[in-house]
């Protein structure tokens, strides 16, 4: 008798730690919010933040208006083409160093590997952004939320 009653308290104890640590766990996960697109780790964040929700339109807002700028379908394409490694990649948005209208975003990226090993790489990265039109335009980001043919100059043979 003495026994069931100790065995009872410990299971009740037990489902009272496993019910707050789920509230816990609910309560604290946060969602990722826009942030305001005027400082140049503001428009990386959301830079980011847009690839990983897929909001491929605004995403592509963010990139300037020159010449070497993808289309839009090769943007939505090369995105979508590369969105499971996306999603394996943490980045910690890091010191801005401003030059007039150029801005240099350091970023801290830590992305798991697919093996039988679970491999994690750890670097440091940065991304490069310029003043257009007195809004920020992200010119270079790096793997995987940038392709390589995004903003390279077409070489064209000569005659």
């Amino acid at each position: 008798m003495k026994n069931d009653r100790f065995l009872n308290g410990l299971l009740t104890g037990i489902g009272v730690l496993i019910i707050i640590a789920l509230v816990l766990f609910f309560v604290r996960q946060q969602q990722a919010e826009y942030r305001p697109d005027d400082t140049p780790n503001g428009v990386v964040h959301n830079f980011i933040l847009s690839v990983l929700e897929r909001d491929y339109e605004r995403a592509y807002s963010y990139l300037p208006n020159d010449p070497e700028k993808p289309s839009f379908s090769l943007f939505q394409q090369e995105i979508s083409r590369i969105s499971n490694k996306t999603k394996q990649v943490n980045i910690t948005i890091g010191e801005i160093f401003m030059d007039g209208e150029i801005a240099t975003v350091q970023l801290s990226i830590r992305q798991s590997y697919e093996g039988p090993f679970n491999n994690l790489g750890r670097y440091n990265e940065s991304a490069q952004l310029k003043k257009e039109n007195g809004n920020w335009k992200i010119v270079s980001m790096p793997y995987p939320f940038w392709s390589w043919n995004w903003y390279t100059e077409v070489i064209k043979p000569l005659p």
